[in-house]
């Protein structure tokens, strides 16, 4: 059975003349779960349908689109605040994810919920970055020695940086895919083309760029626990891009940049899913290069919930996952030194309390 969040935002109208109680208790649930109770009212509200649900139904997403309208109102003014720092450097400083969302005020990003704001720099400035950051009151936070080395030689971005004052965090990145992968993109087009945010100096990336840093981060990852969130999210980015007339565009920067297999099955489980008009048109172009549909069918089959071809697929996504975000030789010392590190870090603290 198809998850029940995404029969909601594939077909609302549909859902709803559809829906019965024991449905919209399951739906509240999986919602609050999945941090979606705000983005279904909006979308409700949008399209006219608010009247058409429960009373209780919508006091739930009213409740939590309040909740996420003050997130908002935080995240502008942690914008302002890092205003000072983009104002003073001569080298692009872009917002990636739910932030750019927000400040160029898509759909996707009404109830969405803020956790930290993402910032890509160029990979020449990451230190120079972090060190500015850290006179406007952002610190890394505390972490193992190992874990530092991570983020710092493997990663594609810097520990997080968390402000003393406001407990606000930045996640400063210099790519948007770990740099010990095989797997090389080319990020330069995403400074070349991000727009400024007026009256600012923080920059936002275009909608097509948005969507192909989604993409990549849904499949080229190991992470499966933020499957349903994630492709709502892209569905809804692909119609900010054909709002914007990018569909051409979005293709060349595809290619340019390498990530045409992650286009290729979101465009297939966009197409699968919600019955995208822009998915089918891209699947048709004859620029895009159709990858095998093993990838999109894994992840068609763990939002079909349970058993044991879910089971399944979520294993293979798992290693698939961290076979594609680092090189073997990384991934063989990162499965051999982790382990062994906390060994010692285990023992140590045993032999200390011993001494107690």
């Amino acid at each position: 059975m198809l998850n029940i969040l995404i029969t909601f935002f594939a077909q609302p109208e549909r859902f709803i003349k559809t829906a019965t109680p024991s449905m919209w208790t399951e739906f509240l649930q999986k919602a609050r779960e999945h941090g979606l109770t705000a983005r279904f009212y909006y979308l409700l509200e949008r399209q006219d349908l608010l009247d058409k649900v429960p009373e209780k139904v919508k006091l739930h997403g009213q409740s939590a689109a309040l909740y996420a309208q003050k997130q908002q109102h935080t995240l502008f003014f942690e914008l302002m605040q890092l205003e000072q720092f983009a104002s003073a450097v001569d080298y692009p400083c872009v917002l990636l994810k739910g932030a750019a969302y927000r400040a160029c005020a898509w759909d996707v990003s009404f109830g969405r919920l803020f956790s930290d704001i993402d910032l890509l720099v160029p990979a020449d400035k990451l230190a120079l970055s972090r060190d500015k950051l850290f006179f406007l009151g952002y610190c890394e936070k505390p972490m193992s020695d190992y874990d530092r080395d991570y983020y710092l030689n493997w990663s594609h971005q810097n520990p997080p940086l968390e402000h003393v004052v406001r407990s606000s965090v930045i996640d400063l990145h210099h790519h948007i895919y770990p740099t010990a992968s095989a797997k090389k993109i080319d990020i330069s087009p995403i400074f070349t083309y991000a727009v400024a945010i007026k009256g600012s100096s923080l920059k936002v990336p275009t909608a097509a760029h948005a969507f192909l840093h989604a993409a990549v981060h849904l499949f080229y990852q190991e992470e499966s626990h933020k499957l349903v969130k994630d492709v709502i999210d892209l569905h809804a980015l692909l119609l900010e891009v054909e709002k914007a007339q990018q569909l051409s565009f979005m293709l060349e920067q595809a290619k340019f940049m390498s990530v045409q297999s992650a286009l290729s099955h979101a465009c297939l489980v966009l197409d699968a899913l919600f019955n995208v008009h822009a998915a089918k048109l891209l699947l048709s172009d004859d620029r895009l290069e159709l990858p095998s549909r093993g990838v999109s069918k894994l992840l068609l089959w763990m939002l079909k919930g349970k058993g044991v071809k879910s089971w399944l697929a979520h294993k293979v996504w798992f290693v698939r996952g961290h076979c594609l975000k680092m090189h073997w030789p990384v991934l063989l010392y990162h499965s051999i030194a982790k382990p062994a590190y906390n060994l010692r870090r285990y023992l140590k603290r045993s032999q200390i309390n011993d001494n107690f």
